[in-house]
């Protein structure tokens, strides 16, 4: 690459990039570019410094790991610095990295182990006399965010680790979201929630970041164990004597681990484990190679970055040419349209794939996208297909331009444009219905059990729902003239409707498919404004005062309440008897003994944390999720962990189970 003519301008430049995609991948778990694309910056800033001492700086992202702590988590410091790796795409680099030790070991003897680089997020775990007292992630490397409570609802992770292990040590791995899991959590994200997650990384990262742990233990995530930080008392001699005491301890360890003695068995160890990489239960982006001598990992040390005894090895995104049959529209829950490549079946990635996004009318526009084209299908982060490049010399002029339908392709309809998307503006459009119907009733909203996607359909199709409301109006004797419904599945559904009639307020919310509002926000919107009446009556500075509340989602909120059809939906199920939040808690609490005072709850207790917040907000108490000095009380479980450490030092009470009965009466 040429020399800039004005370095310290292209170095500037340069550390903003990084920045801005740093923030994205490690705080917003929504990256814009692919890690080669993020390593060739980072590699180019590298090369600048290095020619132009000067203009390295003490906080240049080639000094510094990850990204920043979290501001709504407590701060967690390492114990010992976690630091990241240095990538390599090439065999040569591979055995120049090899080399390089072999230099550095003078005469000695080496040995590398081989195992798969996880696509996962970086975690530590801090075990003392065998408790798990602490997880953090990764953050800048000296400090990371404390999701102790999120990671303690991952059941391959010991809450205790079995054996003997060490009096103190923090344990190094990654925490995943497993193939499987990822499909399905995808499957249930529509437009007006975060867009589907590009991949299970992503995934990740944005669910051991919940602020309640609930929808963290839903994600059914899981972990892998691969080194240590601090570690109290004797230690191995190898690394693959630590990943056998890890394995002895109760904890999971990578599926495959292989063996290299000098350059060419390593590069053919990595493209060995390349082969068989899509039969893991997780997805892997690389593969990791480790010296072996612990004593060796010691004396060779680290940059300010990375190991010098270690390097990852990212693989090739595999590719695979088809043809593009069709387009077709999708219509989400909003009236979105999106297009979708139909494909001619490819195996790519570990499986066929025949569908793919093409997101909006302008990406296919860009793209030069054309119907009977010859398309290069990856999957993006190797698990969504996408269409990254078009074979355009193999065009035989019977290709066809597409254009966006005037029409809905649903209700006929005619679409209007809104920024780069298409809508159907028809709220009675099926497949709109469908989609809302479906949101309403899952489990993150109104939770009605047996009213699934092909119930949906079915009840839509025979006429019997157009609208969230005609749920609360079905009966028995044409839910039994459906197709595969008997007398008991008919009365399980009518039991689990009626049920749902007494759901709390931030179900209710979500349900509604607020724009913008997910479960987060609707807990804090039901939290602060007890009712749908207060909340309708909200401007949107009412709205902005509320913490996890911004100007877009307020502007929205506000907007979705002056709608008179929205309003009608809402009369409608008040007339069904919903609760609107009446029957969440008292209008007047039976007694204001918690007024002013800010809890924070920590470890294991008899009751749900949701019953135990539920108790204190009834008696005017508010409640939070991390330990600050405007907390005035911590109620702890067993296995409470560094949120009562805080707690101590700041000199915040803290109470027990039985002290907080007693208070609560």
């Amino acid at each position: 690459m040429s020399e800039p003519k004005d370095p310290a301008a292209r170095a500037s430049d340069l550390r903003a990039q990084i920045e801005h995609h740093n923030d994205l991948y490690y705080h917003k778990a929504a990256p814009e570019i692919s890690d080669r694309e993020f390593d060739a910056l980072l590699r180019e800033l590298q090369d600048l410094e290095t020619a132009h001492p000067d203009l390295a700086t003490p906080d240049s992202p080639t000094r510094r790991v990850g990204g920043r702590p979290l501001e709504e988590f407590a701060p967690a410091k390492h114990l010992v610095p976690m630091q990241s790796l240095d990538n390599t795409y090439s065999p040569e680099e591979l055995r120049e990295f090899v080399a390089r030790l072999h230099k550095l070991a003078e005469g000695r003897q080496l040995h590398f182990t081989i195992e798969p680089k996880v696509d996962g997020v970086a975690i530590s775990l801090l075990y003392q006399h065998g408790r798990l007292v602490r997880a953090a992630t990764r953050g800048d490397g000296s400090t990371g965010d404390d999701v102790t409570q999120n990671v303690r609802t991952i059941s391959n992770i010991p809450h205790r680790l079995n054996g003997h292990p060490p009096a103190r040590i923090e344990v190094r791995g990654e925490i995943y979201l497993p193939k499987s899991v990822f499909a399905s959590l995808n499957t249930e994200r529509d437009e007006e929630r975060p867009p589907p997650f590009a991949n299970p990384r992503n995934a990740a990262a944005g669910s051991i970041k919940q602020l309640d742990p609930a929808i963290t233990a839903a994600r059914k995530l899981a972990a892998v164990f691969y080194g240590s930080g601090a570690w109290e008392g004797d230690q191995p001699t190898t690394g693959h004597g630590l990943l056998e005491s890890l394995e002895q301890w109760g904890l999971p360890i990578p599926e495959k681990i292989l063996e290299a003695a000098d350059a060419e068995s390593v590069v053919s160890a990595v493209e060995s484990l390349g082969g068989i990489r899509h039969d893991f239960v997780y997805e892997t982006d690389g593969a990791v190679i480790k010296l072996d001598s612990l004593a060796l990992r010691r004396e060779f040390g680290s940059t300010a970055k990375a190991p010098r005894w270690a390097i990852a090895y990212k693989y090739e995104p595999e590719r695979a040419e088809t043809l593009l049959l069709d387009i077709t529209i999708q219509v989400g829950r909003t009236g979105t349209l999106t297009p979708v490549a139909e494909l001619q079946p490819v195996f790519v990635s570990g499986s066929t794939v025949a569908r793919a996004t093409l997101h909006n009318e302008e990406e296919i526009e860009r793209k030069d996208i054309r119907i009977g084209d010859t398309v290069l299908i990856e999957k993006a982060g190797e698990v969504i297909p996408a269409v990254v490049e078009v074979k355009k010399e193999r065009r035989t002029g019977t290709e066809r331009h597409f254009h966006m339908p005037a029409t809905c392709p649903s209700c006929s309809t005619p679409v209007h444009k809104d920024g780069v998307a298409w809508k159907c503006t028809n709220p009675t459009c099926p497949a709109q219905v469908r989609r809302r119907i479906e949101h309403f009733a899952s489990k993150q909203a109104m939770d009605i059990e047996g009213l699934g996607e092909a119930l949906v359909n079915q009840l839509v199709d025979a006429s019997l729902l157009a609208s969230i409301a005609d749920i609360y109006s079905l009966e028995k004797p044409p839910l039994l003239a459906l197709e595969r419904m008997g007398e008991k599945s008919a009365a399980n559904l009518l039991a689990a409707i009626d049920t749902s009639r007494s759901r709390p307020l931030w179900r209710l919310l979500n349900g509604l498919g607020i724009p913008h509002v997910g479960v987060t926000s609707a807990r804090d919107l039901a939290s602060h404004f007890h009712t749908i009446d207060n909340l309708k009556s909200a401007d949107v500075p009412t709205l902005l005062a509320i913490h996890s509340i911004g100007d877009i989602m307020a502007q929205a909120i506000h907007s979705w309440f002056q709608s008179p059809q929205n309003l009608a939906l809402l009369e409608s199920l008040h007339t069904a008897g919903l609760n609107f939040g009446e029957r969440d808690e008292p209008a007047a609490p039976a007694d204001n003994r918690l007024t002013g005072t800010i809890w924070v709850l920590t470890g294991t207790l008899s009751i749900s944390r949701e019953e135990a917040s539920d108790i204190i907000r009834r008696l005017g108490g508010k409640v939070t999720g991390s330990v600050s000095k405007k907390t005035t009380h911590l109620l702890a479980g067993d296995e409470a962990g560094s949120k009562l450490d805080k707690a101590k030092d700041l000199g915040i009470p803290v109470i027990t189970e039985e002290e907080f009965r007693s208070l609560a009466g």
